[in-house]
């Protein structure tokens, strides 16, 4: 039986290579929209495939999660992402690549509801909050993907080469992780159902579903704004991406403390704040050094957001992840709107106009945020209920 260290670094490797990924393909957008020739309305599309099949596998992660555990889920999950990832790389045409993004987000989403399912369960056990410093495993991940891609595009390494590597490093990962997992119960058939619609959960989703919009502007456009609206070169759109994610790091290796300190309503509402400060910047300044800034603040006001939402669900009175298969579900939908929406009001307008649209969804994640205090779970509600049990 593993240990709850083994189990954590297990987890964090995970969180880490998730973050990896997605660091690597956010920073090659820009050539794999050149690759396709792909005007911004076309790439919005195809990137909302990836969003399609996360939202299309959400209800399956839940009903998985609670019939076979979330240890099962993730073992088989995290490997077969890997190899769908070498698809991407690997796509020789439009639409393929649609259908790789589509499997490629059906499968990280099984990934995501998995992983976080098992953080939780740990946290429980370590009786005191650690899902944040997960989540800052993952946005160390990401700032590396990204700062390695940035390096290998400035050196003409194709985005072919580079994501294949990345692929196999995530399937070794992948299959490694699984002997070191929670055995989780499994929730008895008469009580394996869909997450009912409680006010609890519905404002979290509400909240995340902004939030998660805000992060999906950050993933698909943040370089893609520096290189062709700003007009910097693609290693500097690459770092655009890198530096978010690394005030997104330093913000989630505090944000166990701070959610203790400011409670759920309070540290989203004062995250929320800065996020909106940040993208207002990136807007109105069109200069390279304040979109970096402005992107470097985005970055550290969503920082504490999806670990602190993504507790909250998970804590709720329902079977094992039900509740962040329903966030999932339900909030993940922003990333399905941001492409399409931020892409389509760019062919029309700009793509400084359409991130205007990002700049109101910070203000209502900030809006709505002072309900969670009353109604998300506490922070150490899991740690409780274990120390009840034992």
């Amino acid at each position: 039986m593993a240990s709850d260290r083994e189990i954590r670094i297990s987890l964090t490797s995970i969180f880490a290579g998730t973050g990896i990924f997605t660091g690597s393909w956010a920073a090659r957008i820009p050539a794999i929209k050149s690759e396709f020739h792909l005007s911004p309305a076309r790439l919005g599309l195809i990137l909302a495939c990836m969003t399609l099949g996360a939202v299309a596998a959400s209800p399956l992660a839940g009903y998985a999660s609670a019939r076979f555990g979330s240890r099962a889920l993730l073992r088989i999950s995290a490997p077969i992402s890997a190899l769908i990832f070498a698809f991407i790389a690997l796509a020789p045409s439009t639409p393929l690549l649609a259908l790789a993004l589509f499997l490629m987000g059906a499968s990280n989403g099984l990934v995501q509801v998995s992983m976080n399912t098992q953080a939780i369960a740990l946290e429980g056990r370590y009786r005191r909050t650690i899902l944040s410093t997960m989540h800052g495993g993952f946005s160390i991940g990401m700032m590396a993907g990204a700062l390695v891609a940035a390096l290998v595009t400035h050196f003409g390494v194709s985005y072919h080469a580079h994501l294949l590597v990345v692929a196999g490093l995530l399937f070794i990962n992948g299959l490694a992780i699984g002997f070191f997992l929670i055995e989780t119960e499994r929730a008895p058939r008469e009580h394996r159902r869909r997450a009912h619609l409680s006010l609890p959960l519905a404002m979290i989703i509400a909240v995340a579903f902004f939030e998660l919009f805000c992060e999906g502007t950050a993933s698909s456009w943040s370089s893609v704004y520096m290189h062709d609206s700003i007009g910097a070169s693609s290693a500097l759109a690459a770092l655009t991406f890198g530096l978010y994610s690394l005030t997104m790091t330093a913000g989630r290796l505090w944000g166990d403390r701070l959610v203790l300190r400011m409670g759920v309503g309070g540290l989203v509402r004062t995250g929320g704040s800065i996020a909106v400060l940040g993208i207002a910047l990136a807007v109105a300044l069109q200069r390279p050094l304040f979109v970096l800034i402005g992107f470097a603040l985005f970055g550290l006001g969503l920082s504490c957001q999806a670990p602190t939402l993504f507790r909250a669900a998970g804590q709720l009175p329902l079977p094992e992840g039900q509740g962040l298969a329903a966030v999932m579900a339900s909030a993940w939908p922003a990333f399905l709107l941001v492409a399409p929406v931020i892409g389509g009001i760019a062919s029309i307008s700009s793509l400084r106009v359409a991130l205007l649209l990002t700049v109101g969804a910070a203000v209502a994640m900030v809006s709505l945020s002072s309900g969670l205090g009353r109604f998300a779970p506490a922070p150490l509600a899991a740690a409780a209920r274990s120390k009840q049990s034992t």
